[in-house]
């Protein structure tokens, strides 16, 4: 009976068990994770992890009686190596894995500063065990330097900030959130740090970090200035993990390092489709959670047999400082319109095409519905018109 492989066991991964099941996949599936833990939820890691009274729990996506249902096989703590997709075979840790049918969701991994990693007290957050090392160092910091103010690094911010730690936000680049919004939404989101005490610093990188045994202790940056810290914590970005790749017949982007792939997340390799951040659809990586999820119930369905396509409008959400804030559609070319209420619109030539909210639900909600109900092509125009470039990840 032929047998389904996919590699990666998050959200996008998870999905494609589940899109494949549904789809009429009758035969073994076995889903692969690095990680000892069920399949769960990233979003909660940056957000309720950092800020609940108690140590969180795993934020699994299914049941286990859910997970019992799908009659999938979980390995987990398997790590990948290689495929070979001529023998139809994947190489771990666990030894081969052959399959009939291939989904890779093996996700991205967190952005590093060279001569930083492995330094007591400097974090990156990825993964559960990433956000529970963070929470140890927020409970015993007084001062906290976080690179990077993107999404990320904003709501570790904002925790940190409810904890009344003292906050200082490094951005390498002319201003917040280049590659996610404009700039008029940008200056919105970061009065919303100044009001909660952050200070942040633009067109400035980090040169060090002194550490001793206790940890970190001082932070030097380009601009000379010494900063007192007990944590540095890295929010740049994330690349796809797809180091695992690099010999076999899968196709990747040059630009992002993604697996290139089609409408229906068919890859260059026959019998092997992609999902999730990992995937570079038509020259387009949508790192945030809804682009996640169908794209692995599309990968899993056509795994089995489907002729699905991807089509999906972005749309991505973050809580900062007690504030909710939502980010749909295309947000980066477009012209902006301020609305008033944390509502800014964008059009291109007129149409609307995305918008960005602040504790604005209602037409946050009602624009998503009108773009999600555009034929695909529209879509699809309004992305490219992007460049490639959507929201951040949730």
């Amino acid at each position: 009976m032929p047998s389904l492989l996919v590699v990666g066991a998050g959200l996008a991964g998870l999905r494609a068990v589940e899109g494949a099941r549904q789809a009429g996949w009758s035969g073994p599936i076995t889903i692969v994770g690095d990680e000892p833990h069920p399949p769960y939820d990233r979003p909660p890691l940056s957000k309720a992890a950092l800020s609940a009274e108690e140590q969180p729990d795993v934020p699994v996506l299914r049941s286990s009686e859910v997970i019992e249902e799908l009659q999938v096989r979980h390995l987990s703590g398997v790590r990948v190596d290689g495929l070979d997709t001529e023998q139809r075979t994947v190489t771990t840790s666990a030894g081969d894995l052959g399959y009939d049918a291939l989904v890779i969701a093996t996700g991205s991994t967190a952005t590093t500063l060279p001569g930083l990693t492995g330094l007591p007290g400097v974090h990156v957050l990825r993964r559960y065990d990433d956000a529970l090392a963070v929470r140890g160092s927020l409970a015993r910091s007084r001062h906290v330097v976080i690179v990077g103010a993107g999404f990320i690094g904003s709501e570790i911010a904002s925790a940190a900030r409810a904890r009344g730690i003292e906050v200082t936000v490094v951005e390498a680049g002319n201003r917040p959130l280049e590659r996610a919004v404009g700039p008029l939404a940008a200056g919105r989101l970061m009065e919303l740090h100044a009001d909660a005490g952050v200070r942040l610093l633009t067109r400035t990188t980090v040169s060090d970090v002194r550490t001793s045994d206790r940890g970190v202790e001082e932070v030097e940056l380009s601009t000379g200035e010494t900063l007192a810290a007990d944590a540095v914590v890295l929010g740049i970005g994330a690349r796809p993990a797809t180091a695992w790749l690099a010999d076999s017949a899968v196709a990747l982007d040059a630009r992002s390092g993604g697996v290139l792939c089609d409408r229906r997340l068919a890859t260059s390799a026959p019998g092997v489709w992609a999902a999730g951040d990992v995937a570079c659809v038509d020259g387009e990586r949508s790192e945030h959670w809804t682009a996640a999820g169908e794209q692995g119930r599309v990968a899993g369905a056509n795994a089995a047999g489907a002729t699905e396509v991807f089509a999906s409008v972005p749309f991505a959400w973050s809580t900062w400082h007690g504030h909710r804030i939502q980010v749909v559609g295309e947000t980066t070319t477009a012209d902006e319109e301020d609305h008033g209420d944390g509502f800014i619109l964008y059009r291109r030539e007129g149409r609307p095409v995305g918008a960005v909210g602040i504790d604005s639900p209602g037409p946050i909600a009602r624009l998503r519905r009108a773009l999600a109900a555009e034929p695909a092509a529209d879509v699809r125009a309004h992305m490219a018109g992007a460049g490639g470039v959507v929201p951040a990840r949730e």
